[in-house]
């Protein structure tokens, strides 16, 4: 689990350890994470700094350990503002935590995976990926780069699943930093603002340990590559029929240009 300390990484985290699972995670240094079962494995790690990542997968490499399930839950909504007034460290950096850390602690944990039975490398996409998210340029921008990756990484392995699910809006603490941006989160700040002071639930952590065990229960065939949303997608009730789907339209849920099938005629120069 790539985020221990994120609200979606620890409650994940306590429902597989519940299911059997044996749970190896990360944590910043200086926040370990509270409330977990025992035998659960605690790595540190900073996904915005490239040796902490190395140190970290090669620290789980060593145990010898092969893992079957890596769930990226790690995340930032930093910088927040527009893409002008953000700082290029701050920019960067929001990339390499959302995007190029996890990526690497992937790549760097490829040698220990457990290949009978289709391994699975679970992300979570956000808002910004369908319509434009002013003042998240670099959270949205991570999220399409990890869209695109699932599916090349996917069409790279033959033996690993690689899959990014949209959960929808959740009450996490990650809306604190919309808080703290205040008039440089632009309009989402009142949306955010509406959400928190009301009583809708978003989606529930058991939502999505219920999508992501679904996404897991399909073969590469119907699941690899794919971007999938928890909250509009008919994979509830089995699923049969969105698995059919799926495995019928190789393009289906997947970045693609809209409208791309469309030929309008044109002035030759």
């Amino acid at each position: 689990m790539l985020g221990l300390t994120s609200d979606i990484g620890r409650e994940l985290a306590l429902r597989y350890h519940a299911d059997g699972w044996h749970i190896s995670g990360t944590c910043r240094a200086g926040s370990t994470p509270s409330g977990l079962p025992g035998g659960v494995d605690v790595f540190e790690c900073d996904f915005a700094d490239a040796e902490s990542v190395d140190r970290f997968t090669g620290r789980w490499s060593a145990t010898g350990e092969k893992w079957d399930l890596i769930v990226a839950a790690v995340g930032t909504e930093e910088p927040i503002g527009p893409f002008a007034e953000c700082g290029g460290n701050d920019w960067d950096r929001g990339i390499f935590v959302n995007a190029l850390g996890p990526l690497r602690a992937v790549r760097g944990l490829l040698a220990s995976r457990r290949v009978e039975g289709e391994p699975a490398v679970a992300f979570f996409s956000g808002s910004g990926t369908n319509s434009a998210a002013p003042s998240y340029s670099a959270y949205a921008a991570s999220k399409i780069l990890l869209i695109k990756m699932c599916e090349l990484l996917d069409a790279e392995s033959a033996d690993t699943r690689y899959f990014i699910i949209g959960p929808g809006i959740v009450r996490t603490k990650i809306h604190q930093q919309t808080l703290d941006a205040a008039v440089r989160a632009g309009k989402n700040l009142g949306k955010v603002e509406k959400f928190l002071g009301s009583d809708e639930p978003g989606t529930d952590h058991r939502e999505i340990h219920a999508c992501l065990s679904w996404c897991l229960s399909q073969p590469k065939a119907v699941i690899g590559g794919r971007n999938l949303s928890l909250v509009f997608d008919a994979w509830r009730r089995g699923g049969s029929d969105l698995a059919a789907y799926l495995l019928s339209n190789p393009d289906a849920y997947k970045l693609r240009r809209l409208g791309n099938d469309i030929r309008l005629p044109h002035t030759p120069q």
